[in-house]
Protein backbone atom coordinates (compact mmCIF):
# COMPACT_ATOMS: atom_id res chain seq x y z
CA UNK A 1 0.00 0.00 0.00
CA UNK A 2 1.68 3.09 -1.40
CA UNK A 3 -0.40 5.33 0.95
CA UNK A 4 -0.72 4.17 4.73
CA UNK A 5 -2.89 7.05 5.84
CA UNK A 6 -6.89 5.45 5.82
CA UNK A 7 -9.67 7.52 5.95
CA UNK A 8 -13.34 7.33 7.25
CA UNK A 9 -14.31 6.98 3.55
CA UNK A 10 -12.14 3.77 3.65
CA UNK A 11 -14.58 2.08 6.13
CA UNK A 12 -16.42 -0.31 3.58
CA UNK A 13 -12.57 -1.81 2.32
CA UNK A 14 -11.36 -1.39 5.65
CA UNK A 15 -13.92 -3.57 7.23
CA UNK A 16 -14.31 -6.03 4.84
CA UNK A 17 -10.23 -6.42 4.64
CA UNK A 18 -9.94 -6.77 8.75
CA UNK A 19 -13.19 -9.73 8.27
CA UNK A 20 -10.97 -11.59 5.44
CA UNK A 21 -7.61 -10.83 7.72
CA UNK A 22 -9.50 -12.30 11.38
CA UNK A 23 -10.55 -15.69 8.91
CA UNK A 24 -6.80 -16.03 8.55
CA UNK A 25 -5.72 -14.99 11.73
CA UNK A 26 -8.13 -17.54 13.29
CA UNK A 27 -6.98 -20.32 11.21
CA UNK A 28 -3.75 -20.06 12.46
CA UNK A 29 -4.84 -20.87 15.91
CA UNK A 30 -3.67 -23.97 17.65
CA UNK A 31 -5.99 -26.89 18.99
CA UNK A 32 -4.55 -26.05 22.27
CA UNK A 33 -5.15 -22.02 21.80
CA UNK A 34 -8.74 -23.06 21.09
CA UNK A 35 -8.74 -25.07 24.49
CA UNK A 36 -7.24 -22.44 26.71
CA UNK A 37 -9.36 -19.83 25.07
CA UNK A 38 -12.51 -21.82 25.86
CA UNK A 39 -11.47 -22.48 29.58
CA UNK A 40 -11.15 -18.88 29.56
CA UNK A 41 -14.55 -18.03 28.81
CA UNK A 42 -16.18 -20.89 30.81
CA UNK A 43 -17.35 -22.81 26.99
CA UNK A 44 -14.90 -25.72 26.99
CA UNK A 45 -16.77 -28.87 27.98
CA UNK A 46 -15.92 -32.57 27.92
CA UNK A 47 -12.99 -31.47 25.25
CA UNK A 48 -15.19 -29.55 23.41
CA UNK A 49 -16.02 -25.77 22.69
CA UNK A 50 -19.49 -25.61 23.63
CA UNK A 51 -20.64 -22.61 20.74
CA UNK A 52 -24.00 -22.94 19.92
CA UNK A 53 -24.65 -19.84 17.84
CA UNK A 54 -23.38 -17.65 15.51
CA UNK A 55 -22.77 -14.44 17.32
CA UNK A 56 -20.71 -16.90 19.96
CA UNK A 57 -18.72 -17.50 18.07
CA UNK A 58 -18.00 -14.05 16.87
CA UNK A 59 -17.08 -13.30 20.17
CA UNK A 60 -15.07 -16.07 20.98
CA UNK A 61 -12.72 -15.34 17.47
CA UNK A 62 -12.70 -11.77 18.90
CA UNK A 63 -11.24 -12.84 22.08
CA UNK A 64 -9.17 -15.75 20.91
CA UNK A 65 -7.56 -13.38 18.00
CA UNK A 66 -7.65 -9.97 20.53
CA UNK A 67 -8.01 -10.74 24.43
CA UNK A 68 -5.67 -13.96 24.30
CA UNK A 69 -1.85 -12.87 24.70
CA UNK A 70 -0.06 -15.43 25.06
CA UNK A 71 3.67 -14.52 25.14
CA UNK A 72 2.93 -10.79 25.85
CA UNK A 73 1.07 -10.21 22.12
CA UNK A 74 -2.24 -11.22 20.55
CA UNK A 75 -2.91 -13.21 17.43
CA UNK A 76 -2.74 -10.09 15.09
CA UNK A 77 1.04 -9.48 16.13
CA UNK A 78 1.48 -13.43 16.18
CA UNK A 79 0.42 -13.70 12.57
CA UNK A 80 2.26 -10.18 11.35
CA UNK A 81 5.50 -11.67 13.01
CA UNK A 82 5.15 -14.99 11.18
CA UNK A 83 2.86 -15.10 8.65
CA UNK A 84 3.20 -11.06 7.16
CA UNK A 85 4.04 -12.76 3.59
CA UNK A 86 0.45 -14.19 3.77
CA UNK A 87 -0.94 -10.69 3.64
CA UNK A 88 -0.86 -8.10 0.81
CA UNK A 89 0.49 -4.57 1.75
CA UNK A 90 -2.98 -2.88 2.36
CA UNK A 91 -3.48 -5.62 4.87
CA UNK A 92 0.17 -5.54 6.72
CA UNK A 93 -0.64 -1.84 7.24
CA UNK A 94 -4.27 -3.09 8.95
CA UNK A 95 -2.62 -5.35 10.47
CA UNK A 96 -0.23 -3.40 12.02
CA UNK A 97 -2.86 -1.41 13.64
CA UNK A 98 -4.78 -4.48 14.76
CA UNK A 99 -2.07 -5.47 16.58
CA UNK A 100 -2.43 -2.40 19.05
CA UNK A 101 -6.04 -3.05 19.27
CA UNK A 102 -7.04 -1.80 22.88
CA UNK A 103 -10.10 -2.81 25.15
CA UNK A 104 -12.12 0.20 25.90
CA UNK A 105 -15.44 0.97 27.87
CA UNK A 106 -17.39 3.42 26.58
CA UNK A 107 -20.81 5.15 26.06
CA UNK A 108 -22.50 6.35 22.51
CA UNK A 109 -23.09 10.10 23.05
CA UNK A 110 -23.92 11.38 19.85
CA UNK A 111 -24.75 10.02 16.43
CA UNK A 112 -24.83 11.42 12.53
CA UNK A 113 -27.33 8.60 11.96
CA UNK A 114 -24.80 8.01 8.61
CA UNK A 115 -21.55 6.65 8.84
CA UNK A 116 -20.04 8.46 13.00
CA UNK A 117 -21.05 8.17 16.03
CA UNK A 118 -19.07 10.12 19.02
CA UNK A 119 -18.39 8.31 22.25
CA UNK A 120 -16.76 9.14 25.94
CA UNK A 121 -14.26 6.71 27.53
CA UNK A 122 -15.69 5.67 30.67
CA UNK A 123 -12.79 5.27 32.62
CA UNK A 124 -10.44 8.33 31.17
CA UNK A 125 -13.62 10.49 29.90
CA UNK A 126 -11.61 10.99 26.76
CA UNK A 127 -13.86 11.10 23.74
CA UNK A 128 -13.27 9.97 20.27
CA UNK A 129 -15.26 8.86 16.73
CA UNK A 130 -15.97 5.54 15.68
CA UNK A 131 -16.93 4.96 12.12
CA UNK A 132 -19.03 2.43 11.50
CA UNK A 133 -22.71 2.05 8.98
CA UNK A 134 -25.19 0.47 11.10
CA UNK A 135 -24.23 1.25 14.56
CA UNK A 136 -24.66 5.45 13.65
CA UNK A 137 -27.65 4.41 12.05
CA UNK A 138 -29.65 2.63 14.44
CA UNK A 139 -27.65 2.62 17.82
CA UNK A 140 -29.86 3.42 21.16
CA UNK A 141 -27.49 6.75 22.76
CA UNK A 142 -26.61 6.34 26.23
CA UNK A 143 -25.47 2.88 25.97
CA UNK A 144 -22.28 1.74 27.15
CA UNK A 145 -20.75 -1.27 25.18
CA UNK A 146 -16.98 -2.89 25.91
CA UNK A 147 -14.60 -4.05 23.11
CA UNK A 148 -11.83 -3.97 21.64
CA UNK A 149 -11.18 -1.03 19.14
CA UNK A 150 -8.93 -0.53 16.40
CA UNK A 151 -7.21 3.20 16.12
CA UNK A 152 -6.71 5.16 13.36
CA UNK A 153 -5.74 8.86 12.62
CA UNK A 154 -8.80 10.81 14.05
CA UNK A 155 -11.22 7.91 14.25
CA UNK A 156 -12.02 4.44 15.71
CA UNK A 157 -12.71 1.12 14.31
CA UNK A 158 -14.66 -1.66 16.46
CA UNK A 159 -12.61 -5.63 15.74
CA UNK A 160 -16.61 -6.87 15.87
CA UNK A 161 -16.76 -8.72 19.28
CA UNK A 162 -18.75 -5.41 21.02
CA UNK A 163 -21.01 -6.57 24.47
CA UNK A 164 -23.71 -4.34 25.44
CA UNK A 165 -22.71 -3.61 28.91
CA UNK A 166 -25.96 -4.62 31.16
CA UNK A 167 -26.20 -4.12 35.00
CA UNK A 168 -26.01 -8.11 35.10
CA UNK A 169 -22.77 -8.16 33.28
CA UNK A 170 -21.31 -5.57 35.60
CA UNK A 171 -22.51 -6.94 38.69
CA UNK A 172 -21.14 -10.86 37.72
CA UNK A 173 -18.39 -11.63 40.40
CA UNK A 174 -15.76 -11.57 37.57
CA UNK A 175 -16.22 -8.55 36.17
CA UNK A 176 -16.59 -6.86 40.08
CA UNK A 177 -13.15 -8.79 41.18
CA UNK A 178 -11.66 -6.79 38.29
CA UNK A 179 -12.71 -3.49 38.63
CA UNK A 180 -12.78 -4.15 42.56
CA UNK A 181 -8.90 -3.97 42.21
CA UNK A 182 -9.02 -1.13 40.43
CA UNK A 183 -7.30 2.18 42.45
CA UNK A 184 -8.35 5.32 42.01
CA UNK A 185 -5.83 6.88 40.91
CA UNK A 186 -5.22 4.70 38.29
CA UNK A 187 -8.66 3.92 36.89
CA UNK A 188 -8.23 6.39 33.86
CA UNK A 189 -5.41 4.47 32.33
CA UNK A 190 -6.05 1.15 33.87
CA UNK A 191 -6.90 -0.45 30.40
CA UNK A 192 -4.46 1.03 28.26
CA UNK A 193 -2.22 -1.37 29.87
CA UNK A 194 -2.82 -4.47 26.93
CA UNK A 195 -2.44 -6.76 30.13
CA UNK A 196 -5.21 -5.26 31.90
CA UNK A 197 -7.34 -5.10 29.16
CA UNK A 198 -6.90 -8.66 28.49
CA UNK A 199 -7.97 -9.31 32.21
CA UNK A 200 -11.25 -7.22 31.25
CA UNK A 201 -11.87 -8.57 28.04
CA UNK A 202 -11.77 -12.13 30.06
CA UNK A 203 -14.01 -11.26 32.57
CA UNK A 204 -16.72 -9.51 30.22
CA UNK A 205 -16.43 -12.29 27.62
CA UNK A 206 -16.54 -14.95 30.35
CA UNK A 207 -19.96 -13.10 31.77
CA UNK A 208 -21.62 -12.60 28.67
CA UNK A 209 -21.72 -16.54 28.12
CA UNK A 210 -22.25 -17.32 31.45
CA UNK A 211 -25.80 -14.99 31.70
CA UNK A 212 -26.23 -15.94 27.97
CA UNK A 213 -26.15 -12.10 27.17
CA UNK A 214 -23.91 -12.93 23.69
CA UNK A 215 -27.17 -11.91 21.57
CA UNK A 216 -27.60 -8.07 23.30
CA UNK A 217 -25.12 -6.94 21.16
CA UNK A 218 -23.23 -7.77 17.77
CA UNK A 219 -21.38 -6.12 14.81
CA UNK A 220 -24.04 -6.78 11.56
CA UNK A 221 -21.88 -6.73 8.11
CA UNK A 222 -22.47 -3.73 6.33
Amino acid sequence: MANSTFTPADYPEMRHRMMDLNSKIFRKLTKDDIKTCGKHLGIWHQKTLMVKKENEMDLFTDYAIYGYRPNGFNMAEKFLRLFSKEADAYELELLRRMGNAHYAIYRLDETNRKDTIKAENVFSKATFQIIDYNMAKATSLGVVLAGYLVDFDGFSIQTGGTVFLSKEILQAEQVKRIIDRIDDNELSHFLNKPANGAKMAKAIFSATFQLDKTSNFGHRPI
